[in-house]
């Protein structure tokens, strides 16, 4: 197996309240549970240090992705094939999004979606950039912009790393990171 590139997505497992609900909510929908947060790989930095583009509560940003790659809980697609152009592609589109707001509407729609509420927003994205978004639903949102096959991506809004890991368990594509 080779180790991440540009452009792989990495399912992560971190602690914490909201962590916890994300996973409870995963469960509740019948998505595999064990990781709650989605980051994309974008560069090894001059010393070797992998760096990645996530979408988080203070906006979508910069992250060392070590620790993640360090943890037994992480997964990625890197077994799903993409091309040189599509990796370029994905991280254009990752590094286009930094500074986007984080939707907490999202999060509060997938959790009532998990308690089986009605979709309240029936948000739509209409061929424009997202203007508040997930991590997950970002990483959909990069990927189907380079071309590339991703969970629901006609419905970025509500692509949950439990989205993330149960397709990729059906396209045979999850691997350990």
């Amino acid at each position: 197996m080779t180790a991440v590139q540009p452009g792989d997505v990495i399912l992560a497992r971190s602690g914490g309240f909201a962590a916890t609900m994300i996973r409870l909510g995963a469960s509740l929908r019948g998505r595999p549970d064990l990781v709650n947060h989605a980051a994309v790989i974008h560069h090894a930095d001059e010393h070797g240090v992998l760096w990645a583009i996530e979408g988080r509560p203070g906006g979508v940003g910069w992250r060392d992705a070590s620790a993640y790659l360090g943890s037994p809980w992480t997964i990625t697609n890197q077994k799903q094939p993409k091309t040189d152009t599509q990796r370029a592609a994905v991280c254009a589109t990752m590094e286009a999004m930094l500074g986007t707001p984080y939707s907490w509407a999202e999060i509060a729609e997938d959790a009532g979606m998990a308690f089986g509420l009605k979709n309240i927003w029936a948000e739509k994205v209409d061929g424009k950039p997202p203007g508040e978004i997930v991590c997950s639903s970002l990483a959909a949102y990069a990927y189907d912009k380079a071309g590339l096959s991703a969970p629901e991506p006609a419905d970025y809004a509500h692509v949950t790393p439990g989205d993330w890991t149960a397709w990729l368990i059906r396209n045979r594509w999850l691997s350990q990171a």
